[in-house]
């Protein structure tokens, strides 16, 4: 039996209206550390209240609800531990992802969602005062956040393009918006014929980035480059990626960045696209929640469906040559020039 099913109406909006509780709940979990102070072993209320620097009462009110979605569980013994679902809430799996979502400046913009859908404008600029990219460039410990986040399902996508895509004929790489330079770190980690990999990002991210010890571990074949790619790139490479950055834009914007890219491609080489892609008709689609997403964060960011994604590579100058699941999460598109 399907999550809903033989509830009315009436109970099934009430349970879908309770997923605000529930997201608050995960979050703050994540915000305390309580996946990695679990990660040894179960821990009486106490205990765990006492390592967390939380009140007993306050802490169990949250337990409760966790141990209802499935994050954790009691042993015979009566104390708490983590399930696999609570496992992927430590520290370097989706902890800062948890987190993030939860922090009152990704919060705040989605209580502007009713009132800009009459404007088709951004709801994290009505909440927040300035677009996204702004907002982050001037609060640096948001950004920090931001970026950890990102980076936390970058590294899984990373490893997944590293098995899939063979890199055996190439030399250099580009990652267009890579922020921390993560996917990089890996891609190259598993492909040491890259002598070049190019992390091209705003000047603020590649500050943050330069500190990474990930892209660090690189050595010499790491380099950093400042920019703007929807006015130019100014480096050659066998290879660029796009990872999650045409979503952020409109059709001419996201044109604009692919266009760039070709400029600077070597003969032979290839445009690495990846995104999530809109299924047809109304089912239940992460890539659809994320859509709403992009509207939220960035008004005219979108994500697209596989024929719209065609138009835009046609229109910037490429050819869709494959697809291919990535991780489970989204899918890479390869493109060539026509």
């Amino acid at each position: 039996m399907s999550e809903g099913e033989g509830l009315n109406p009436q109970e099934q909006l009430y349970r879908l209206l309770a997923g605000k509780w529930v997201t608050a709940a995960i979050s703050a979990a994540a915000e305390i550390g309580l996946a990695d102070e679990l990660a040894a072993g179960p821990r009486s209320l106490v205990d765990l209240a006492s390592a967390l620097g939380c009140d007993a009462e306050a802490l169990q009110r949250l337990l409760r609800v966790l141990g209802g979605e499935g994050l954790i569980d009691l042993d015979r013994d009566g104390r708490f531990e983590l399930t696999a679902v609570g496992q992927e809430l430590r520290q370097g799996q989706l902890r800062e992802v948890a987190r993030f979502v939860g922090l009152p400046f990704m919060w705040a913009p989605w209580s502007s969602l009713g009132p800009v859908l009459s404007s088709n404008s951004s709801a994290f600029e009505a909440a927040m005062g300035a677009p996204l990219f702004e907002y982050l460039d001037s609060h640096p410990k948001a950004a920090q956040i931001y970026h950890q986040a990102v980076d936390a399902f970058t590294r899984r996508e990373a490893r997944a393009l590293a098995e899939i895509f063979d890199f055996s004929s190439i030399q250099s790489i580009v990652d267009v918006g890579g922020g921390l330079g993560s996917l990089l770190a890996e891609v190259g980690k598993s492909w040491p014929n890259l002598e070049r990999c190019v992390l091209f990002d705003r000047q603020q991210v590649i500050e943050q980035a330069k500190a990474n010890s990930a892209a660090r571990e690189l050595g010499a074949r790491m380099e950093f480059v400042a920019g703007d790619f929807l006015h130019e790139i100014p480096v050659e490479a066998d290879v660029f990626v796009v990872k999650h950055v045409l979503h952020n834009w409109q059709d001419d914007d996201a044109i604009a960045i692919l266009k760039n890219c070709v400029r600077h491609l070597r003969p032979g080489g290839y445009v690495l696209i990846v995104e999530g892609i809109l299924l047809p008709g109304l089912q239940r689609d992460r890539t659809a929640l994320l859509d709403l997403e992009m509207f939220v964060l960035c008004g005219r960011g979108r994500e697209r469906t596989k024929p719209e994604f065609r138009t835009l590579l046609r229109d910037a100058g490429l050819s869709l040559r494959s697809t291919h699941d990535l991780a489970g999460t989204t899918r890479l598109l390869v493109a060539t020039p026509r």
